[in-house]
């Protein structure tokens, strides 16, 4: 993938490009960046523009000057967007990336034709009530600083991460990854963004959405409450449901196999020319 950085109203957002087509903007998750989301679907970029920005205050770019709230952000790349010149585009969003989606597809409206929502945070009603009190708690000022100091070990990260994520089994690359990304996100930030994505959501705005939507789920999920969104979505034609059976709320390379085919084949409902990969180079590409 090609790397850009932009200066966008004085803020500083570094993001990786592959492919051609349609544009689709992808937000990561909580403590990541652009490789995390983007080097994962990598094999899109056969089909659509991909364009990953790190968020503000995640890997390559600086924080904000003002707070990082989920509105914040969107509207951070929505500016992103009016600097690059893109009108119409796809979206994704990952875990409380998927809170920041939320948000920009509402402020975009029908600029936004396919959107697709993982693992998504989109409702403190969604969030389990024991992971919201653990947010709540755990953000407080005093006992912040505790956590961003054991965030530093790789050993205390990966037991969360097991235990309290539910991970899974997951690959050393990725694994290491996700701890220099954990490493390089400004604490503040990623308090500030934490504590507002749990307790504010755009369900609403996914309810009355009427373009071509996507959610990914898993079942095994310690964080959203899998059975009460499959609820909500039932009746909405326009939004296509996967559950991941055999996933937690973290993901691994046998995850990210089995929902990169879903994300393909939502994307190549309307786009004649796609044709469908081998999980052979899906690999590929996605290594």
């Amino acid at each position: 993938m090609d790397e850009f950085c932009v200066d966008v109203g004085g803020q500083r957002i570094r993001c990786l490009t592959a492919g051609g087509g349609r544009p689709l903007l992808l937000c990561h998750g909580f403590l990541s960046s652009a490789e995390e989301f983007g080097g994962r679907f990598q094999a899109l970029a056969a089909h659509r523009l991909l364009i990953v920005p790190d968020l503000p205050g995640n890997g390559g770019s600086p924080p904000m000057a003002s707070r990082h709230t989920v509105e914040g952000l969107a509207a951070s790349l929505e500016r992103l967007l009016a600097h690059l010149d893109i009108v119409e585009f796809d979206l994704a969003g990952l875990c409380l990336g998927a809170s920041v989606a939320s948000a920009l597809a509402r402020r975009c409206g029908d600029r936004v034709e396919r959107l697709v929502l993982h693992t998504p945070l989109v409702s403190p009603q969604l969030v389990r009530r024991l992971y919201r009190e653990q947010v709540r708690i755990l953000t407080m000022p005093p006992l912040w600083q505790g956590v961003v100091a054991l965030s530093r070990s790789r050993t205390v990260s990966n037991l969360y991460k097991r235990f309290v994520i539910a991970e899974g089994d997951v690959d050393s690359r990725t694994a290491q990854a996700n701890f220099d990304n954990q490493r390089r996100a400004d604490p503040s930030a990623a308090r500030e963004w934490l504590r507002d994505g749990v307790r504010r959501g755009d369900l609403a705005a996914l309810l009355q959405r009427k373009g071509p939507t996507l959610v990914i789920v898993a079942a095994r999920d310690n964080v959203v409450r899998v059975d009460e969104l499959q609820w909500l979505i039932a009746d909405r034609p326009n939004i296509s449901l996967f559950v991941d059976r055999e996933q937690g709320h973290g993901w691994n390379e046998a995850a990210v196999q089995r929902q990169l085919n879903v994300m393909l084949d939502f994307f190549a409902a309307d786009t004649e020319q796609l044709v469908p990969i081998s999980e052979q180079e899906a690999h590929r590409l996605t290594a």
